[in-house]
C-alpha cells in the first residue's frame, strides 16, 4: 500500500546523500568533497536529516546544521536550517497518478517535515535560525517559527580611497589568538561561536567559495580580523564583508580597509549584513533589506528578549 512517511535520520551514507542532493539541487557537479565538508565536517557536529518518503522514494528533506551560539555570559546549543528541498517533479508525477500526499494530520510534505524538525529541536536545542523566502515563510510561521528580521543587508557605493593606518597581513589559518580576540569582543549580543576550528572549517577549508582573510595590528598588537568575498548580483560584481571581529574602536577603520581593498579590484559597490544601524550610518552604508526574505527563529528563549549580532556567517550562503 502506498504511504507517506516522515523520518528523522541522524546519519545518512555519503553516497545516498549525494544522490539526493544532486537530484534536488540539480547540480551534477556537486562532489563528494563538498558533501563531506557540508554535512559531515562541521566541528560543532554532524548534520541532522529529516526525510519524507513515499514508499521507498525520498521526496523531501530538511537538513539542520549544528551551531554553537555565544554571548559574554554563556553558550547556547542550536541549529541552522540549511536545506529545505522537495522533489517537485516526482510529486507531480505521483499526483497525476492519483496519489494522496496528505498524512493523517491533513498537512502536506513541507509542514510535516517542519513538525518533525520542531519536535527534535524542542528537546535538543535552545536557539535555531532559518532563512525563508516569501513562498516558504508562511509555512514556517504557522508552525511556530517567528519572524526575527528581514535579511539585514546594507550597501555602500565605493567612490574613493579612505583613510586606513593599521598594519595588516593575510591569514592562512586561524589560531587561538583569533579565537581569543573574538571572545574578548563579546557583549550581550548573541553571535555564532567563532572558534578557530569553526573559522577554519567555514572559511579556510571551504571547497565551495573563496575568501580574502586579513588580520590587523595597532602598534604590533592584534586588534581584529575580517573575511571578505566577491559575488555577482544582477550582473554586477559586489564586494561583501562577511564579518569583522575586533576589539572596540577598530571596526570603522577595518571597514575602510575593505573599501580600499574592493576599490583596488575595481569594484564600485560593497555590502554586509548587520543589525548595528549606528555603525552602518557612520561608515556610509545604506539599508537595502529585501522584502521577500526573512530570518526565522524557533527556540526556548523568547525572541523579544534576545539580541543577535547578525553577520553573513550566520547564514546558509557560501
Amino acid at each position: 500500500m502506498d504511504s507517506l512517511k516522515f523520518h528523522i535520520k541522524l546519519n545518512l551514507e555519503i553516497n545516498e546523500l549525494k544522490n539526493i542532493v544532486i537530484k534536488f539541487k540539480k547540480n551534477k557537479d556537486y562532489k563528494i568533497k563538498n558533501i563531506k565538508w557540508d554535512y559531515f565536517s562541521n566541528p560543532f557536529g554532524k548534520s541532522k536529516f529529516f526525510i519524507a518518503k513515499y514508499d521507498n522514494l525520498i521526496i523531501g528533506m530538511i537538513v539542520c546544521f549544528k551551531q554553537i551560539y555565544i554571548n559574554k555570559d554563556k553558550k547556547f546549543v542550536g541549529y541552522r536550517i540549511q536545506d529545505v528541498i522537495t522533489d517537485t517533479k516526482m510529486i507531480r508525477n505521483l499526483i497525476r497518478n492519483n496519489k494522496n500526499f496528505f498524512s493523517k494530520n491533513k498537512k502536506g510534505i513541507f509542514e510535516n517535515l517542519i513538525i518533525k524538525l520542531n519536535d527534535f529541536l524542542k528537546e535538543k536545542s535552545k536557539i535555531n535560525l532559518g532563512f525563508a523566502n516569501h513562498l516558504a515563510f508562511p509555512y514556517w510561521k504557522r508552525n511556530l517559527w517567528e519572524d526575527l528580521s528581514d535579511f539585514p543587508i546594507f550597501e555602500k557605493q565605493i567612490i574613493k580611497k579612505e583613510i586606513f593606518n593599521l598594519e595588516f597581513k593575510k591569514i592562512k589559518k586561524f589560531n587561538f589568538k583569533h579565537e581569543k580576540i573574538f571572545l574578548d569582543s563579546l557583549n550581550k549580543k548573541i553571535n555564532v561561536f567563532w572558534s578557530s576550528k569553526y573559522l577554519n572549517w567555514r572559511y579556510v577549508k571551504n571547497p565551495r567559495s573563496s575568501y580574502y582573510i586579513y588580520e590587523f595590528f595597532n602598534e604590533k598588537k592584534l586588534v581584529g580580523y575580517t573575511i571578505l568575498k566577491l559575488y555577482i548580483s544582477n550582473k554586477e560584481k559586489v564586494g561583501h564583508i562577511c564579518q569583522i571581529i575586533s576589539i572596540p574602536g577598530f571596526k570603522e577603520e577595518i571597514t575602510s580597509f575593505a573599501n580600499n581593498f574592493f576599490l583596488n579590484k575595481k569594484i564600485s559597490k560593497m555590502s554586509q549584513w548587520s543589525l548595528n544601524h549606528d555603525l552602518m550610518k557612520k561608515t556610509g552604508f545604506i539599508k537595502n533589506f529585501p522584502e521577500n526574505k526573512k530570518i526565522v527563529y524557533f527556540g526556548k528563549l523568547k525572541s523579544d528578549q534576545i539580541n543577535f549580532d547578525i553577520n553573513m556567517g550566520f547564514s546558509d550562503i557560501y
